[in-house]
């Protein structure tokens, strides 16, 4: 009689592998596959590895976060570690931001976070990082093309519009690659930490967005329907 491994059957009966293997989005959070990462509501323990892969001083040159929200070392080393699909529910979301976090399926690593969120005018902006081992290797791409997907896809926003620090080419040139276009804005925007910063500003359109079964955009107002947008209905 030949013996069949039930490996993969128990693995996928497993929390983390229910989790490692969701594709679709439920009331408790958004899950897609964009490139080489699974986007997704985080776990309490993926969203502290998340905040650890942008509290190193690079990224905080240009994230500018309030001291207390930066991990510092050792606790910096071991929140990155932590392994994908592990940690209890996330239960403490910021209620004016909708975060998924990047996951490195090659790796099993926690590679960053995007997020769509109210920008200081009230509006939807996309904004992200990665942790420092996926950057400078033209991830920065994925990461902001997959905050146009829960934008537009997901959270059935036509409009979405991103800011980064003026010098930040880096930045500038993963957005323009995702797609979004330079357009006109406030010269400056204000950082967590209060730091006014030079701003340049992107924004991607999209004509027909979707809503998802995820948790919804609550904060923003209803958009107002232009007179020639009500001709068509």
């Amino acid at each position: 009689m030949a013996f069949v491994s039930t490996a993969p059957l128990v693995s996928r009966l497993t929390r983390r592998g229910r989790l490692m293997a969701k594709r679709t989005c439920d009331r408790r959070g958004h899950a897609f596959a964009f490139g080489r990462f699974l986007f997704r509501t985080p776990t309490a323990w993926e969203y502290a590895a998340a905040v650890a892969g942008g509290s190193d001083p690079a990224a905080q040159r240009w994230l500018g976060w309030l001291p207390e929200s930066v991990v510092a070392e050792p606790m910096r080393g071991e929140a990155l570690r932590v392994v994908p699909g592990t940690g209890p529910d996330w239960t403490t979301p910021d209620p004016h931001s909708v975060d998924v976090v990047a996951i490195d399926l090659v790796a099993g690593r926690c590679a960053g976070l995007v997020s769509v969120h109210a920008g200081e005018d009230g509006g939807p902006e996309t904004g992200g990082y990665l942790a420092p081992g996926y950057r400078g290797q033209g991830f920065g791409r994925d990461l902001f093309a997959a905050g146009l997907v829960l934008a537009h896809e997901h959270l059935g926003l036509s409009r979405v519009r991103a800011g980064a620090e003026v010098g930040n080419v880096a930045s500038g040139r993963s957005l323009e690659a995702a797609g979004l276009r330079r357009v006109p804005g406030p010269p400056q925007y204000t950082l967590p930490d209060g730091r006014a910063c030079e701003a340049w500003w992107y924004q991607h359109d999209a004509a027909w967005p979707r809503k998802c079964a995820g948790p919804q955009a609550r904060w923003l107002a209803p958009p107002r329907l232009s007179r020639e947008c009500l001709s068509r209905f």
